[in-house]
């Protein structure tokens, strides 16, 4: 009876145990979106590594080879790991993938296969009945993994229908006007302006929500949202590899493209700076309206593509601003066009959104709004639309990240004149840049704060060679928020940016 009570609770624990993994596994190939390239490229980081290189997987591993001289590891392994699952799920918080459709069926799925593998494992034997059930545990991510490729076909088959549908439909909506966004930052801030913009004299207008960029994303937005009453669509389009974009085309067809930077965001998936360059150039390529691209990007500048309209802020070009002033809640600038001048004022945090601004700006214009028209539009648009919002003392930049962002959103702190903190991880996905980039914002770190603290161990030490001992590691919430939170003197500024603790943005929006 005893030995029958045992072997239910080892069952019922590592079942525990292989639901949480599962989770994670799943979040983590969703997170990717679903993406080889992106998955494996995660291993590359600290974090990464450390799912497979921690002490406790590899002394599990280890003991599978012990077996043989301690019969009950296996057993207090099981054992350990369960209560450890059961104190975090019901203390602490795990991690979840969002649960779509997708999601809950490569969930059931993996569930079932443990289920068939546990059939097979003979329990009448309590440590061989361990040992089995340790070797499947410590199987998980690869049985989850191969999984996701199994289904990878079928779900390309179901994404590939969706794809032909929303095709279809676009094709069907002549009237519709569809304006593509693209680039490596500031894609989703150019599309929140526009739509603003474009709303405060048109009815009928639609976007992208959030930042779903990718094919299916676009494609069950133009199959669920788009009607014959549309006007205009705001296409926001984003990409890892070379032809994305020109995939993105193909579905929403846009005739007039705006290009908003280019960096070497995501270099490990698209190989070279060249290739990011050239992917983004598809949409200027594709459309057969205009297009209009930002000129202060060297990168944008140097390569020989058709002829574009440009838009500036350090030039005289197609439209420009000029006289700009940069205030902590807001932004104040003239926009000449043509022989047009207008000023205005816009409720953004940081100079960076004169560049998407200028680019809604002028797509407004060509669709018949005044500068007076866009200027009054303009008053309407909040700081969530820039990418920043400030909380008292703090300010949230958590939405995404990029080189450019970091270090645009490090010079907006100069305006404070008290202490300047900065909670932030190492940027991933750029490969042979990466060193390069963090030692630039370590520099720039350096120079405008007083402290940086770094949620990931990936680049820590570039930082350092610059930053010096103004970078310091911590990725435990409660830690960082004691670290920060008498941080509040009126001209303190402390900013999170990219994805760090979730509890910290919980914390400052009580």
């Amino acid at each position: 009876m005893n030995i029958i009570a045992i072997t239910i609770c080892i069952i019922f624990l590592w079942f525990i145990v292989q639901i949480k993994n599962s989770l994670f596994w799943l979040y983590l190939w969703q997170l990717k979106n679903y993406h080889i390239g992106r998955f494996n490229d995660h291993f590359r980081t600290k974090r990464g590594k450390k799912l497979f290189l921690n002490p406790f997987y590899l002394f599990k591993t280890a003991s599978l080879f012990l077996f043989f001289l301690f019969p009950a590891l296996p057993l207090i392994l099981l054992v350990l790991e369960g209560f450890t699952a059961i104190y975090k799920i019901a203390f602490k918080r795990i991690t979840l993938p969002i649960f779509t459709k997708k999601i809950i069926g490569l969930f059931f799925i993996t569930i079932f296969c443990f289920v068939m593998l546990f059939k097979i494992v003979d329990y009448t034997v309590l440590y061989t009945f361990t040992w089995k059930l340790l070797l499947i545990n410590i199987l998980t991510p690869f049985i989850v993994s191969l999984i996701v490729l199994i289904f990878q076909p079928f779900t390309f088959f179901i994404r590939s229908l969706i794809l032909i549908k929303a095709r279809k439909k676009r094709k069907s909506l002549k009237e519709l006007t569809v304006i593509g966004i693209t680039g490596s930052y500031g894609k989703s801030s150019t599309k929140e302006f526009l739509y603003t913009i474009l709303k405060s004299k048109y009815d009928g207008v639609k976007k992208t929500q959030e930042n779903n960029n990718s094919e299916i994303g676009i494609s069950k937005y133009i199959l669920e949202n788009l009607t014959d009453e549309d006007k205009y669509f705001i296409c926001e389009m984003g990409a890892y590899n070379r032809g994305g974009i020109k995939l993105l085309c193909g579905i929403a067809d846009p005739q007039i493209g705006i290009l908003t930077g280019i960096n070497n965001q995501h270099l490990s998936t698209f190989g070279s700076q060249e290739n990011i360059v050239k992917t983004k150039f598809e949409l200027i390529d594709y459309v057969k309206g205009f297009s209009i691209v930002n000129w202060d990007n060297y990168l944008i500048k140097n390569f020989k593509s058709k002829d574009t309209y440009k838009y500036s802020y350090l030039e005289k070009q197609d439209i420009y601003a000029k006289e700009i002033k940069t205030f902590k809640d807001h932004l104040e600038f003239n926009v000449v066009l043509k022989d047009q001048k207008e000023h205005f004022t816009v409720n953004v945090l940081g100079h960076q959104n004169i560049s998407n601004l200028l680019g809604a700006i002028f797509v407004a214009s060509k669709l018949n709004m005044s500068l007076e028209e866009i200027s009054k539009a303009c008053l309407k648009i909040t700081e969530k639309e820039g990418g920043m919002t400030r909380i008292n003392n703090f300010i949230d930049a958590t939405y995404s990240s990029n080189a450019n962002g970091v270090m645009a959103h490090l010079n907006f702190l100069k305006l404070w004149t008290g202490k300047k903190i900065i909670v932030m991880p190492c940027l991933i996905e750029l490969q042979k840049e990466s060193k390069r980039i963090h030692e630039e914002i370590g520099k720039k770190i350096y120079e405008t704060c007083d402290l940086a603290i770094i949620t990931t161990k990936d680049n820590l030490e570039d930082l350092k060679i610059h930053g010096k001992e103004k970078i310091i590691f911590e990725n435990n919430a409660s830690k960082i928020w004691e670290m920060i939170k008498d941080y509040q003197e009126k001209e303190d500024i402390i900013l999170f940016e990219s994805r760090v603790p979730e509890e910290l943005i919980k914390k400052i929006k009580k």
